[in-house]
């Protein structure tokens, strides 16, 4: 049999599984290259689902990927994983069989809490596709006249209560702690993050929520909370989370990889966006967001390369890529990442921007985030 028959399989269309495929091209593998895209649409840039496609400043089209020359795309969604084959199952019976495997599935919404009191009535809106923004503006045709609650404080719910507050919605943004994204942003622009929540919406932070039910119209939702307290909203938006979408390949969460992106316990089988990396001396750690995803996907496909004789080894991947969170017109800009027992040291800058280094226990800078403080971001990244 021929070198590389197979070629490579990338199960995942999106950020993780189209970066991946590019870098094995532009690395110079001339072998066949399958995209499993189960999207059910053209693979998306979800960057840009709550700030382009909710407000309608964009249409799906315009956040299309590029397409990749040379890579031939399958409309098909994965089913079953065949580990000792590196064979993947699609739902129309197929069978594509690789000679390295790379799962770049991505993640999706997580659901609410099942301990919760939820009324099978109420509709529950997620934003995480094309489809998701569609629906919400069906739902929400005239914002300024329209009650929406927001379950969930951290990215995706920061930015939907942003644009319905900023189009002149009322909106409840409820959390369950009272600094929303403290993990990812430390404690002191978690704070003025909050702050800025409570200047702009009825921001319930700190509570839980025990019931959510219809109300008696039918018409509107109503959300009960611990504290006795009630809320009220024409639509309900969920945004609590999200979890890796690897349930069909057998795997319960992120799949833990080396630093390489290989899945140490199945050879040939690498995993990026969805995947619990070794960062530094933090342990492992998941990475969502869309630049990570991109940055693992290209260095799983370095990996692929190397490992199938093709190139050199791309050496341990390094988490210093970041994200832009814009909440009622704050830009929070972050680089690498906070680990668990993150040490975090925070500066007032001129202007009233704020900057928050995070480090190991080693004193190893590891992250930064910064509140309206763009350049200063990118100089302390620099250090990472």
């Amino acid at each position: 049999m021929p070198a590389h028959e197979h070629g490579v399989v990338i199960v995942g269309s999106g950020a993780a599984g189209h970066s991946c495929a590019r870098a094995l091209r532009s690395g110079g593998f001339a072998g066949r290259i399958r995209l499993l895209n189960g999207e059910g649409g053209p693979a998306i840039n979800r960057t840009l689902v709550d700030t382009g496609l909710l407000p309608g400043l964009l249409t799906q089209e315009q956040i299309a990927l590029a397409p990749l020359a040379d890579v031939e795309v399958i409309d098909a969604r994965a089913m079953r994983l065949d580990a000792s084959e590196r064979t993947v199952v699609l739902e129309d019976g197929r069978a594509l069989r690789a000679d390295a495997l790379v799962l770049a599935c991505g993640s999706l919404p997580r659901p609410l809490d099942e301990a919760l009191s939820v009324d099978p009535a109420v509709r529950q809106h997620t934003l995480h596709g094309a489809r998701d923004a569609d629906g919400l503006r069906r739902a929400i045709p005239e914002p300024a006249a329209a009650s929406v609650i927001v379950i969930g404080s951290g990215f995706i719910g920061a930015e939907v209560a942003s644009h319905y507050a900023g189009a002149g919605a009322r909106v409840t943004l409820i959390g369950r702690s009272p600094l929303p994204l403290r993990a990812a942003v430390g404690a002191d622009i978690a704070g003025r993050l909050a702050s800025l929540h409570a200047e702009r919406v009825d921001a319930r932070l700190g509570v839980r929520i025990v019931a959510v039910r219809a109300a008696r119209d039918g018409a509107a939702t109503v959300v009960e909370l611990e504290d006795g307290s009630t809320v009220t909203g024409e639509a309900l938006v969920v945004a609590v989370g999200s979890a890796p979408a690897l349930a069909w390949a057998g795997f319960d969460g992120a799949i833990a990889v080396d630093d390489r992106f290989r899945i140490p316990t199945r050879p040939g089988i690498y995993a990026a966006g969805s995947a619990s990396a070794p960062a530094m001396a933090e342990g492992h750690v998941r990475v969502d967001h869309w630049d990570a995803a991109v940055s693992q996907g290209a260095h799983a496909a370095r990996s692929v390369l190397h490992d199938l004789g093709l190139g050199d080894d791309p050496g341990p991947w390094a988490p210093t890529t970041g994200f832009t969170l814009v909440a009622h017109g704050a830009v929070i800009g972050a680089r690498g990442v906070r680990g668990r027992d993150a040490g975090e040291a925070t500066a007032e800058l001129e202007g009233g921007g704020l900057l928050t280094e995070f480090s190991t226990a080693d004193g190893v800078p590891s992250g930064v985030v910064g509140w309206n403080a763009g350049p200063h971001v990118a100089r302390a990244a620099s250090r990472l």
